[in-house]
């Protein structure tokens, strides 16, 4: 059989986890929330093996910021709700706990897990390795240009593939990145004053952000004379979404055998 990569988000996981337990209101409480998140986790982690019946795993958390994002928008991620302290503080039993299950994991302060995911899947695809991607965010959605790669939605287990894309934003996996420059996309703002339609329509279009900056501004109404006036937010909002490609990790396909 070729080999098939899992590739797990970790904080997108632990944290979605985290916020579905019940929090117990007394004075162990919060550290018996953080015990029930560490067990539902690891049961997590062992259905998704199992789903996915990987030959190779790796688990990456976030490194501490700040990234590149910062540095080129110091207001990235700055509404996000902040990670609860203890929960932050004993991040490292779950380190401990998957590579107690034989499972390889990776941090590296000042990289963020999306782009070390988007940079190993890069590599998996020129060696034509199937990857799949556990997270529910939607910034890896740009790598499912490659029908190698699908992400797995762990807790809907929904699969979303290339096909997928199209369905979901009526656009191609190749066109997101432009689509997101004008929309927004998480933590990374858009076109004031142009939503998901408008950005759809542009695209559709004119094909991509470039096809729409090269457009006469004198003559250009709506959203098209609004992205014009804001070509460097939209310039700005695209190399914020766009994920790594080259990092150097010192990791080898060996090293994540499972």
């Amino acid at each position: 059989m070729p080999p098939t990569l899992l590739l797990i988000d970790a904080l997108n996981l632990i944290r979605r986890i985290h916020g579905a337990i019940p929090v117990q209101v007394n004075a162990t409480g919060e550290d018996k929330h953080i015990d029930a998140t560490v067990i539902a986790t690891l049961s997590s982690v062992q259905r998704a093996l199992r789903e996915s019946n990987p030959s190779h795993v790796l688990i990456v958390f976030d490194g501490d910021p700040p990234t590149w994002r910062h540095r080129l928008f110091p207001d990235y991620k700055a509404r996000r709700q902040p990670m609860p302290p203890l929960l932050r503080k004993r991040l490292i039993e779950f380190n401990n706990a998957f590579r107690n299950m034989g499972l390889m994991t990776f941090r590296c302060n000042g990289t963020e897990a999306d782009d070390v995911i988007g940079a190993i899947t890069h590599k998996a695809i020129a060696a034509k390795i199937n990857t799949v991607i556990l997270s529910t965010d939607r910034i890896y959605r740009q790598l499912l240009h490659s029908p190698l790669v699908s992400q797995r939605d762990h807790f809907r287990k929904i699969n979303f593939v290339s096909n997928s894309v199209k369905t979901q934003f009526g656009l191609s996996p190749q066109q997101l990145l432009d689509y997101w420059s004008i929309a927004g996309v998480g933590d990374i703002p858009g076109v004031p004053g142009v939503g998901k339609k408008g950005a759809t329509e542009l695209l559709n279009r004119f094909g991509s952000l470039q096809g729409v900056l090269a457009q006469t501004s004198s003559e250009a109404r709506g959203a098209l004379k609004k992205v014009l006036a804001h070509k460097n937010q939209a310039q700005l909002s695209m190399q914020l979404a766009t994920l790594q490609r080259e990092l150097k990790l010192g990791l080898s396909l060996k090293d994540l055998r499972y």
